[in-house]
């Protein structure tokens, strides 16, 4: 009996089937009940509507490593055919695509409304079938199909012995439907009822007592919070003092931009949605001149058409964060898969040449505490600070303790010369100083003149085309980036111990599963450690090196198809790396790593492309 401890996977229609529903029931109530639940990794398609979605879970007493391998435990299937008798198929993508990955022994429950899937052969390999006439059940019995999957969440429920007296899903319907009445929070708990029945039925009649998993309560000495990257990330900018954010809906970035409409003018400030990308990143730029904490979100092509106001911002030395939440490209690409293909973008995008800081995190409880260093340094340096994240990590959600959210990271100090300090000295808003920061007065303030120009000048803000005065205010502007070198540079975070063996490198939401596929790597006897950047750029090649330098070899991998991380690396430390790439818009897997380290260490692989095999179908019956 697994107590506690599973990979379930909710698959259905997308925008039909409620499958992020299902899956964030369970893990607000999970959550609540002292598990930690981590569904970083989703799976649905580009077009809007009809495709196959799916959300795997995993569930754990303890904070997961990772979201593990392919293999699930229970598979929930949503799909049903709304003409069982036309011509086309039967719906029965989510046990085609993943019947074949449930463990021998596992579960399989699905919505039998439009008829039973002939299932034989995995039953052949022990696992448990269940067949629950779901939207039946709720639009004959119950008259509302809405609630189809709520009898779906009791059936499961049921299987998994949990919540018994109803008190974990009463307590998140009375929050939710509270306020419509009571008779929609008993529609839902009759729902639920119909689906435990069902199973019941099934256990009856199949002799079952038990189907091998069960789901108990922990006590929770501390609340936790199921949430989102995007959210904690909204969270960290308003307490780190941004008051402004432009964005304009795309693809995983938007919920960034829902989250602020709703919460910041609670704080003060103001969303805006532009009219399009450009409008919204120049909004921005005028508040941040105006002397608000700005930010923009914007992903994929959103980014491309922002890219002469990343020159903007640099010339005018004007502070803006920009979070990138990284998808497949290039240009639309796969709007709803996660790359890491924007690096060489965030660094270098753009004509001429200008400061600029990339961070990357790692982790949901990263999106929070990192976005307030964004903040930080945007404000110090006065540039362009480039915030990275990934559509599993924007949109994927985890069990995070609300003692996180409660680090007391407060507002960040502003960089913001006075009144009285421009009436002491004279005020020359781009003065040439040995750090390469000028004093920032805010405009209107007594005592200083701001002309922002973002054509060439001069102290004053006067343009010039004075070959001295250039190379005087390029060299002030690049100053910056040795000042941030010296004193803000992180060095990557390193797990494990140096010099014992491969070095895994990496960035962004790779993390975890390099973890993972470390402490595999460790049974076998082979002593991996991991290095993991969230400083990015300017490289931090002084602290980097000795670290790099160490690995046995260096295997960096990363979800694009040149290896950019590894490109920068052997341009700032000459240090040789190989390669574990992939690109199909699928994460990582720990036994991919596991199997790619052998691929580099055995066989001398200088880089391993993964996922490019096509997917198998599941023969789910002798007949099919």
């Amino acid at each position: 009996m697994k107590v506690n401890r599973m990979k379930l996977l909710v698959g259905g229609v997308q925008l039909r089937d409620g499958v992020s529903t299902i899956t964030d029931l369970l893990g607000r109530i999970l959550s609540r009940a002292g598990l930690y639940v981590m569904g970083l990794e989703r799976g649905f398609a580009s077009t809007i509507y009809g495709a196959h979605q799916y959300d795997p879970l995993v569930i754990t007493e303890e904070p997961a490593v990772s979201w593990g391998d392919e293999g699930l435990d229970i598979l929930v299937g949503l799909e049903y055919d709304v003409d069982p008798d036309g011509p086309e198929q039967p719906n029965r993508d989510s046990v085609f695509r993943h019947g074949r990955n449930v463990v021998d022994g596992g579960v399989l429950i699905y919505d039998s409304s439009s008829g039973a899937i002939p299932v034989d052969a995995l039953e052949a390999r022990g696992i448990r079938v269940f067949s629950i006439p779901a939207r039946q059940i709720a639009t004959r019995d119950l008259k509302k199909e809405v609630v189809k999957n709520v009898v779906m969440t009791g059936a499961l429920f049921r299987l998994l012995e949990f919540d018994r007296d109803e008190q974990w899903l009463r307590r998140l319907l009375e929050e939710r439907f509270g306020r419509k009445g009571p008779e929609l929070v008993n529609l839902n708990l009759e729902a639920a009822r119909r689906g435990r029945a069902a199973v019941e039925a099934i256990l009856a009649e199949r002799g079952w007592s038990n189907v091998g998993y069960r789901l108990e309560p922990r006590p929770t000495p501390a609340s936790a919070v199921y949430i989102s990257g995007n959210e904690a990330l909204v969270i960290g900018a308003i307490e780190a003092g941004v008051r402004f954010y432009a964005g304009y809906p795309i693809t995983p970035a938007s919920s960034i931009l829902e989250f602020m409409e709703e919460h910041l003018p609670r704080y003060g400030g103001r969303a805006l949605q532009g009219s399009n990308e450009r409008e919204s990143i120049r909004a921005a730029l005028g508040a941040s001149a105006a002397g608000a904490l700005s930010m923009i979100g914007t992903s994929g092509p959103g980014l491309s058409l922002k890219v002469e106001e990343f020159g903007v911002s640099g010339v005018t030395e004007t502070p803006l964060v920009i979070v990138d939440a990284m998808r497949a490209g290039p240009s639309t690409g796969m709007p709803t898969k996660s790359e890491q293909g924007d690096l060489f973008l965030v660094t270098g995008g753009g004509h001429g040449e200008i400061p600029r800081i990339v961070l990357a995190a790692s982790s949901i409880e990263e999106c929070y505490t990192l976005i307030h260093e964004a903040v930080r340094l945007a404000e110090i340096y006065q540039c362009p600070v480039f915030f990275l994240t990934d559509l599993n990590l924007g949109e994927g959600r985890m069990t995070v303790p609300e003692a996180v959210f409660r680090s007391g990271q407060g507002a960040v100090t502003r960089q913001l010369a006075t009144e009285q300090q421009a009436r002491e000295s004279r005020y020359l808003r781009y003065k040439i100083t040995d750090t390469g920061i000028s004093p920032r007065l805010l405009p209107g303030t007594r005592g200083g003149i701001s002309k922002i120009n973002s054509t060439e000048h001069d102290e004053f803000g006067f343009v010039t085309t004075d070959p001295p005065k250039r190379v005087a205010m390029m060299d002030k502007r690049m100053r910056k980036m040795a000042k941030y070198l010296q004193n803000d540079a992180k060095p990557p975070q390193v797990f494990g111990q140096l010099g014992k063996g491969p070095l895994l490198v990496g960035w962004g939401s790779t993390r975890p599963v390099l973890l993972d596929a470390q402490k595999r790597l460790q049974t076998e006897g082979i002593n991996a450690a991991v290095a993991h950047f969230t400083h990015l750029w300017p490289f931090p090649t002084a602290l980097a090196k000795p670290i790099l330098e160490a690995g046995k070899p260096v295997i960096v991998c990363e979800h694009n198809y040149i290896g950019q991380l590894a490109e920068i690396i052997q341009a700032h430390t000459l240090v040789a790396v190989r390669r574990v790439l992939k690109y199909n818009g699928r994460p990582f897997y720990p036994a991919e790593v596991v199997r790619a380290v052998h691929e580099v260490t055995h066989n001398g692989a200088t880089a391993v492309r993964l996922g490019g095999k096509d997917p198998v179908m599941v023969e789910v019956s002798s007949d099919a």
